[in-house]
């Protein structure tokens, strides 16, 4: 019977070659992973920033407009109708909460 002992370390070593050229690969395509999800994640808060301030930009002159017991109390006196329309697309309590909600997640994710 012959002796394989010299193939079967040639085969190994071979092999630890193509587990290290694998390994770097796989280290690269991680890091470039970690890179674009860290430039989407900026680019989210950035635009989670700006919808945060469009918010509160929008509370204070709402808040200037009329105050909040008035609301409240009074009835909406008739508008006209592009003017509704334009007050109807201001965010809701509902839409806050969903932007805090959203604030929480990418919060956790960073």
């Amino acid at each position: 019977m012959r002796d394989i002992r010299g193939d079967l370390l040639v085969r190994a070593k071979l092999l630890e070659e193509q587990i290290g050229a694998t390994q770097s690969q796989f280290d690269k395509f991680i890091e470039q992973l970690k890179l674009e999800h860290q430039g989407k994640l900026e680019d989210l808060k950035s635009d989670l920033d700006t919808v945060h301030m469009v918010i509160k930009t929008e509370d204070r002159f709402l808040g200037s407009v009329r105050p909040a017991a008035e609301l409240r109390s009074e009835p909406m006196p008739r508008q006209q109708p592009g003017l509704q329309q334009a007050q109807s697309q201001h965010p809701t309590s509902d839409a806050t909460r969903k932007v805090s909600a959203l604030s929480v997640r990418l919060e956790a994710m960073g």
